[in-house]
């Protein structure tokens, strides 16, 4: 029997990137099927009302069934990065109402925003730091200190699509923790906004109502106590030099 030398350095076994590009091929397919399926259609405000509507009758009868199962599809469409995807969520709050439509419609997004993190980084983390290392150890340094702190950000307010910042934080390899932290809370604000517009679809005349129909004192305060909770992290670190607990998730 061959031993070992513990002294010997251990070769690490690398993943040819075929391979590794699989699950994102995975999902790429899935938008394949759901726009060839004729997905797409649905995209349409007229096309996603008159859908909502037919089925606003099965979704009271069968409240909880329907609230996973739109959460599922939810989860799935943000993952294989389908367009338009604001519509779940105005879907999410005429089905449901403003919180459970919320509820859901942040779950479902953060699942599927985690599903192509993982994916993405699976596949192109170690490539692009071998390709490109003093250029991405430089955006690491100061990205990974505050993960948690920069995807909140970047959640509350999108400088980038939604996609773009699913990729962005893959490459830069955020710990996955601070990744869905930093997602979940990211992503309530403008989900209640669009949550509650689809609320308020059948109380407005002429169908979906404004924004400006929506900025509700409740509304108003939410979304304050929202930036205030975006800006702590800077607070805290500003008053006890240390980076939050939650900005310094694993490193998994």
């Amino acid at each position: 029997m061959t031993e070992i030398d513990p002294a010997e350095p251990v070769q690490r076994v690398r993943t040819p990137l075929w391979r590794r590009l699989i699950p994102l091929a995975v999902l790429a397919a899935g938008l394949a099927v759901f726009l060839l399926a004729g997905g797409g259609r649905y995209l349409n405000p007229e096309a996603a009302q008159a859908l909502l509507r037919e089925l606003d009758v099965w979704v009271r009868a069968n409240f909880l069934i329907a609230l996973l199962i739109y959460g599922v599809v939810y989860a799935l469409a943000v993952s294989i990065s389908v367009p338009g995807a604001v519509w779940f969520t105005i879907g999410a709050g005429f089905l449901f109402g403003p919180y459970a439509g919320t509820a859901v419609a942040v779950i479902g997004s953060t699942i599927g925003a985690t599903i192509i993190f993982l994916a993405a980084r699976y596949a192109f983390a170690d490539w692009v730091r071998e390709r490109f290392p003093s250029y991405v150890a430089r955006l690491q340094k100061g990205f990974s200190r505050d993960a948690f702190t920069y995807v909140l950000i970047l959640r509350l307010i999108p400088v980038l699509p939604f996609f773009g910042i699913n990729l962005a934080t893959a490459l830069l390899n955020v710990p996955l923790r601070a990744y869905v932290l930093g997602t979940l809370i990211g992503v309530i604000p403008l989900g209640y906004v669009y949550a509650t517009l689809g609320s308020t679809i059948n109380q407005v005349a002429g169908g979906v109502p404004s924004l400006f129909d929506l900025l509700t004192p409740e509304l108003l305060a939410a979304m304050a106590v929202f930036a205030v909770v975006g800006f702590a992290p800077f607070i805290y670190k500003r008053l006890t030099g240390k980076a939050p607990p939650a900005a310094n998730g694993d490193q998994a």
